[in-house]
């Protein structure tokens, strides 16, 4: 073979080009990987919807804007909802009249106001809005801007972010076809380990990613039964208000990372305290029961328990818990979706690609390692290794042969 020391320097100058926008592109995946692992989210837990739609709706982009928003949908009209019942009970709290509860407000309020009637003092403030001038400063004004201009300026950096995690995954779901074509045929050939590695992983985070909204779906009707139980126990002063829909919301509420669910029970036990106290302080045992209640069944038990084997039905129902867990308690609130990507790829890396490299055997795209932790319900051991012995023959049906995105 001929030597070309020009064509040499030339492959060397450009594997350096590709070195340094490989460190480029790496420090925009660390800057945003919360918003990339959210956007991979949104993207697996919408995949089974998109390919429903995909075979009846053409363009490929309008399905996958239909399946995104069948997937926000839900969400956006119970939270309009929400507001449209909050609204309505303030509007009802605006006509009650707050002689009932100036007996135990009376005291604190007459600190703040004097010894002016509470009653007088805001009907006295509705006549006349211009005298709360007088309680404002420069340095008031300026507090309450500075504290307003940083909850909008978070609330509109989450916003982008949402919107980013969006914009991958809708061309995720569009063009994921077109990235498998050119990954196999350009990179890696559908017969090789790194293909069957990703396609392993690929199967894996769609079940894992998908089964968060199963979880979501579940925990919304154990919480709508466990709210409704509850209220037909509750003292008459401090009935849980809508418990169904306060139910779908904690459904919702399991979601969001790290808070999850007490985003939304925590402030309903807080709330039967403070009315507890006002109207009937003997009923006070029954915020403190529905807080237990809510934190052991609706929270802990399917937390701890339905979602690692809703998530993770072929993965360790262990390992899957323990992703959980850690994720959010090491990353943040992205833990929750980088967790059990972590833990996929470590799998799938320890079953198809380690065995090999250990023992200096040439890569191969079938799984040589059994799983070394098998749950009760699966195969016994010798029952494994007769079929990973088996599964070292190349087959046309073999799983690992499809597309990395999973096949149509």
């Amino acid at each position: 073979m001929n030597f070309d020391p020009t064509q040499n320097r030339e492959r060397v100058a450009w594997w350096l080009i590709f070195g340094v926008l490989g460190l480029i592109i790496a420090f925009i995946l660390y800057s945003y990987v919360g918003t990339i692992v959210l956007g991979l989210f949104v993207y697996y837990a919408t995949r089974p919807i998109y390919r429903r739609l995909s075979h009846r709706i053409q363009p490929r982009s309008l399905a996958a804007g239909l399946a995104l928003g069948v997937l926000a949908f839900p969400g956006i009209l119970l939270i309009a909802y929400t507001v449209f019942v909050g609204i309505q009970q303030l509007s009802e709290l605006a006509g009650i009249d707050l002689r009932q509860y100036e007996s135990s407000l009376g005291p604190y309020l007459q600190t703040i106001l004097g010894q002016q009637n509470p009653q007088d003092a805001i009907n006295q403030i509705l006549s006349n809005p211009q005298q709360l001038t007088q309680y404002l400063n420069p340095q008031t004004a300026s507090g309450v801007v500075t504290s307003a201009g940083g909850y909008l300026g978070a609330a509109a950096s989450g916003l982008i972010h949402v919107f980013i995690a969006l914009i991958i995954a809708f061309y995720l779901l569009r063009d994921d076809q077109k990235l498998s074509g050119w990954f196999s045929s350009q990179i890696s050939g559908e017969n090789s380990a790194t293909h069957a590695y990703l396609t392993e992983v690929d199967t894996d985070l769609e079940t894992i990613y998908f089964g968060n909204i199963l979880n979501a779906f579940v925990v919304a009707i154990v919480a709508a039964i466990t709210y409704t139980a509850l209220d037909s126990i509750a003292p008459p002063e401090v009935g849980i208000p809508a418990a169904v829909l306060l139910g779908l919301l904690t459904g919702l509420g399991s979601l969001i990372p790290v808070v999850g669910m007490k985003i939304v029970y925590v402030p309903i036990g807080l709330y039967l305290a403070g009315r507890s106290l006002v109207t009937a302080p003997q009923s006070i045992w029954f915020p403190i029961v529905f807080l237990l209640v809510a934190a052991v069944i609706v929270d802990g038990v399917t937390e701890l328990l339905l979602r690692p084997y809703i998530s993770g039905r072929n993965l360790h129902v262990g390992l899957v818990l323990f992703a959980y867990i850690l994720g959010p308690l090491l990353f943040g609130w992205y833990g929750l979706f980088l967790g059990p990507l972590l833990l996929v790829l470590l799998v799938h890396s320890a079953r198809i690609i380690l065995p090999d490299l250990l023992h200096g055997r040439e890569l191969t795209p079938f799984a040589t390692a059994a799983d070394p932790i098998p749950d009760s319900n699966e195969k016994t051991s010798e029952d494994t290794t007769a079929s990973d012995t088996v599964d070292t023959e190349p087959s046309e049906t073999d799983s690992s042969t499809e597309s990395p995105d999973g096949g149509e």
